[in-house]
């Protein structure tokens, strides 16, 4: 039932847009098709993540497991994200940097998603284990440690590139850094609870960029 009111929700949201994209005197057709493609983007990842068993955790579970890393890392994807939204309106862009920058977030999106339903149920929205979680080290992990932060670095530099002035890479540097600082905590999670096997894997296994030569 949930799932039908969230494809309900996410449905009229896109309705919305696109009738208020016809509505306005002025269009701006890369603002519009930007924002449908990223709602359409958040409603596709959790689905996956719900369907392969992840539990989905609300805003409150941040303040509750005060996992201030994640506060850290939607701060400065909203600033990128806000400075895209004011690009696009005012248009002031390059289409060639739009154009490069969006294969970037296809790129990144389409990753994220794959490595989604990799980790399963074992998904988890904040720099803390769960108590049935599993190690996965097969696929995309046996190549890298942290795809998953490595799909969200790709999506965002392509919004970075596509908008790019001084506030978007700004942000993303400071994206960066939540991302590092989230893996550092993230990692001591990890070896807490999964010990010597997550210590072998951290030596065998890159963080976030591939061996190019094994």
């Amino acid at each position: 039932m949930a799932k039908i009111k969230d494809l309900i929700l996410f449905l009229l949201l896109i309705i919305l847009l696109i009738l208020n994209y016809f509505y306005m005197e002025q269009k701006h057709l890369y603002l519009y098709i930007f924002l449908i493609v990223f709602f359409s983007f958040s409603f596709l990842s959790l689905l996956i993540s719900g369907r392969y068993g992840a539990k989905i955790l609300g805003w409150a579970s941040i303040f509750k497991y005060r996992d201030y890393t994640s506060l850290f890392i939607y701060f400065t994807q909203l600033g990128v994200l806000f400075n895209a939204v004011i690009v696009f309106y005012y248009e002031i862009y390059l289409p060639v940097l739009v154009f490069g920058g969006f294969i970037f977030i296809l790129m990144g999106m389409g990753f994220n998603l794959q490595v989604r339903r990799e980790l399963g149920k074992n998904w988890v929205p904040l720099a803390k284990t769960t108590e049935g979680q599993e190690l996965v080290t097969s696929g995309i992990y046996s190549r890298i440690r942290h795809p998953f932060y490595t799909s969200i670095l790709i999506l965002f530099l392509g919004v970075a590139l596509m908008t790019l002035n001084i506030f978007s890479t700004v942000f993303y540097f400071l994206f960066i850094i939540s991302i590092h600082f989230r893996i550092k905590k993230e990692e001591k999670e990890l070896i807490h609870k999964f010990g010597s096997e997550y210590i072998k894997y951290k030596e065998d296994v890159p963080k976030v960029i591939p061996k190019l030569i094994n």
